[in-house]
């Protein structure tokens, strides 16, 4: 049986297409992908990701398991800070990918996608310190994101402090609609964007009184890859998995070599010998979309294959993310991506593909 959001039975109401996403019954859209994609560029979509992992992580000693764990050193995260990192095994593989918060001096919220969550929370588990406490608020605590240069006017009312004071990798402690919550601002669309963190329960009421905005509207999975695709995040299971290194997922600079963590030793050995493969961003010369699974070609010889694709109504032309051998991976190599029905050509650009985001907007200009 699917799992269900605490926010089904509303996306139900206003008649979204719900679809099985790694076990969870989610929206894939509601009145259709491209315009939800519209809807976020040009003013404010709200995404479900209830079923996110949920973390809390806690005790004199949280920063420093954290930092051992994850590729990102919590320890030097200032209270308030959001930071991106990775999870990785001894061979420097990719478990997953986080955001960790740090609320205070002794506590952190940890983010870790849906379908690898119960495996990260063992794993992380497994490596903290005897006085350190972890707790999966998976269950009872969701997660609602706003995304969309007008977020901030769609939000703002239903904060209890001043949303304008909360800067990009920002998140603190706050009420929501007068429920704790935890308001964070970081994204995956590449616009000026809000996450909320609240008990479960109150996420229908928060929904609703979104809703009422006028710059607000639903989007659903489908709208949300696309978003991440023109910005060239990766998605774990798709682009990324235990089966890569960061090194070759285009990752390592999130990675800090001077640093010891689950995984350093094996990145040092790569650094070392190098990679054959690199996770390059590629514009095709049509709208027909490239399928993952697709061989990438050059000079009739295969060279790699196509992870994400899809057709990006910003660009205007096909987009996607694959894997080609090293010396292919260079911004303006032209290359033959082999679809089902017919070849396409492409050419490897610079991330992100999508260069437009709001998601840097100043605080002084929010609420202009």
């Amino acid at each position: 049986m699917l799992k269900k959001t605490f926010l089904s039975e509303n996306h139900r109401q206003i008649g979204a297409r719900m679809v099985d996403f790694h076990g969870w019954e989610l929206p894939v859209q509601y009145g259709g992908i491209i315009a939800e994609h519209r809807q976020c560029r040009d003013a404010a979509a709200l995404f479900d990701t209830c079923h996110m992992g949920q973390f809390l992580v806690e005790g004199v000693h949280a920063g420093a398991d954290l930092s051992r764990v994850l590729t990102l050193d919590a320890e030097a995260l200032s209270v308030g800070k959001c930071r991106y990192g990775l999870l990785l095994n001894e061979q420097g593989g990719i478990l997953d990918d986080t955001i960790a918060i740090r609320l205070d001096a002794n506590q952190y919220l940890v983010v870790v996608n849906a379908d690898t969550a119960t495996r990260d929370f063992e794993w992380i588990e497994a490596h903290l310190s005897s006085d350190t406490t972890m707790t999966n608020r998976s269950t009872d605590w969701g997660k609602l994101d706003v995304q969309g240069p007008a977020s901030f006017r769609v939000l703002a009312d239903a904060i209890d402090f001043d949303l304008a004071s909360l800067k990009f990798f920002s998140g603190r402690r706050g009420k929501c609609l007068g429920t704790d919550a935890i308001i964070s601002r970081t994204g995956y669309t590449g616009e000026l964007g809000y996450e909320i963190f609240m008990p479960g329960v109150a996420l229908p009421k928060l929904f609703s009184h979104l809703l009422a905005n006028a710059a607000a509207a639903p989007a659903g999975l489908g709208a949300r890859d696309l978003l991440r695709l023109e910005m060239n995040y990766p998605l774990y299971g798709s682009d990324v998995d235990a089966d890569c290194n960061p090194v070759e997922a285009d990752l390592d600079r999130f990675i800090k070599r001077d640093r010891e963590f689950i995984g350093a030793a094996a990145l040092r050995r790569i650094d070392a010998r190098g990679v054959p493969r690199k996770l390059i961003a590629f514009q095709c010369n049509t709208r027909r979309r490239p399928d993952a699974g697709s061989d990438i070609v050059c000079d009739g010889r295969r060279v790699g294959n196509v992870t994400s694709g899809a057709f990006s109504p910003s660009l205007g032309t096909a987009i996607g993310m694959g894997y080609v051998a090293i010396e292919h991976a260079v911004a303006g190599t032209e290359l033959e991506i082999r679809a089902a029905r017919k070849s396409l050509t492409a050419i490897v650009r610079d991330k992100p593909l999508y260069k437009g985001g709001t998601c840097r907007t100043r605080n002084a200009e929010l609420k202009q």
